[in-house]
């Protein structure tokens, strides 16, 4: 038999809606940073907020990884994986 099969088991995190909620999050930070910045014929204050754009979804990028490894985390120690809001 496969150790999976039991019925009480907790579900396993997934990784398509997590991806694909992190790709929105990421389009949105660049995009309202761009909206802000971008009217602009200054090259340095355009590569200033090109920069801002990229950090800013990096940190979107790590705080989603960082917030799915918690969850997947949580599975292995048999806890539930729903976490609160800020979690």
């Amino acid at each position: 038999m496969a150790e999976g099969s039991s019925g009480d088991s907790l579900p396993s995190p997934g990784f398509v809606l997590p991806g694909i909620r992190t790709a929105v999050e990421m389009a949105l930070v660049a995009t309202i940073i761009g909206l802000f910045g971008l009217p602009t014929e200054d090259p340095l204050v355009l590569g200033v907020v090109l920069l801002t754009a990229l950090v800013g979804m990096v940190v979107v990028l790590f705080w989603a990884l960082n917030r799915h490894m918690r969850r997947w985390i949580r599975y292995a120690q048999g806890k539930p994986t729903t976490l609160g809001m800020f979690d």
